[in-house]
């Protein structure tokens, strides 16, 4: 990803459509909605994430609310009440969980630190996420802490932002945009909503009684299940980097 955030806006922009239609596709089959259904609510999404990217963060929010609307209006006057409805609970979750935030992705694309922002951003939360496991793995201490997914331990989630921080910290001064004071606070920010994140995705996946929302990356589980925390740590991020 920061190779291809490197070599232009386009080829960002374009592998960032790519993620969040795949995050999307795997997210509407774990819930087990019709391939219709799927397509239609897979379509929606990046047509939000395209609103963000024509439009910047001024088309964003209405076209999402509009999306959301049009779903919910979809889903009350289908001729299978009870379907429908369903279809339409999780179309809107994937809009508001996955699509919105993820397109905010798509606002950093135009910026002119691009590259600088995008490899904070992913480098901070992959970096806490993956320092969180291995902490939480080698000390399991606080296990059950969060019942929305039992196998995250106090140790790791501790474990989590240190490495956040001390990533922030290095980054901070590699890339000299911003003063040591910002760079920790944006790095404790990421570790919150990342965390976050990896949180509601556990939850939706305990909801649905699956592990993981699809295969695609052996080891890994799916792309939405290695990339939740990015994306949706990619809102606040946004906001907080002056968007």
């Amino acid at each position: 990803m920061l190779v291809i955030t490197e070599a232009g806006r386009t080829p960002f922009a374009v592998a960032v459509f790519l993620l969040l239609a795949a995050a999307l596709a795997e997210f509407y089959r774990a819930a087990g909605l019709s391939p219709g259904a799927r397509i239609a609510l897979t379509s929606l999404g990046t047509l939000v994430a395209a609103a963000a990217l024509i439009g910047g963060v001024v088309a964003l929010y209405p076209a999402a609310v509009a999306a959301a609307l049009a779903t919910l209006a979809v889903g009350a006057l289908g001729r299978d009440p009870r379907s429908t409805a369903r279809a339409a609970h999780w179309g809107v979750l994937g809009l508001i969980a996955v699509a919105t935030p993820g397109a905010h992705l798509l606002l950093l694309a135009g910026h002119s630190q691009r590259f600088a922002l995008f490899a904070f951003l992913f480098l901070v939360v992959c970096g806490s996420d993956a320092f969180a496991e291995l902490v939480g793995r080698s000390w399991p201490l606080g296990r059950g802490i969060l019942p929305a997914s039992p196998g995250k331990t106090a140790a790791g989630l501790l474990g989590g932002v240190i490495a956040a921080l001390a990533i922030a910290a290095a980054l901070g001064r590699a890339l000299d945009i911003w003063s040591g004071a910002q760079s920790l606070s944006y790095g404790l920010a990421l570790a919150v909503a990342g965390s976050l994140g990896d949180l509601i995705a556990s939850s939706m996946k305990r909801t649905l009684g699956i592990k993981d929302f699809g295969a695609t990356l052996p080891g890994h589980g799916g792309v939405l299940d290695r990339f939740d925390s990015l994306i949706f740590a990619a809102a606040p991020f946004y906001w907080l980097v002056g968007g």
